[in-house]
């Protein structure tokens, strides 16, 4: 239901993609995801990473609002829980990946 993009402003971002592809974005690379591409990222690297991210249509911001709100609360993070908020925007874990 959204595409993404992801701009790395520092650093290098690992994306995984299925079937164990990988792509090692470095500061400056931008990288954009289609709509129901699965795909998660990491940094597996010693230098801290950021990245700036979009998301077309944007209501999927509202993903991260909720779970930082949650955070906020004192609520401990488990995979039940976020697997929750992700049914809500049409998301799934990236199994495998």
């Amino acid at each position: 239901m959204h595409d993404e993009t992801f701009l790395v402003t520092h650093g290098t971002v690992r994306f995984h993609a299925p079937e164990g592809k990988t792509i090692d974005a470095k500061t400056g690379d931008y990288i954009t995801v289609p709509i129901r591409a699965p795909h998660t990222f990491s940094n597996p690297f010693d230098e801290e990473a950021k990245f700036l991210c979009t998301f077309t249509p944007a209501f999927y911001i509202n993903y991260f609002r909720i779970l930082g709100k949650l955070v906020e609360q004192g609520v401990k993070m488990d995979k039940e829980i976020n697997l929750e908020v992700m049914a809500r925007y049409a998301t799934l874990p990236a199994e495998g990946m």
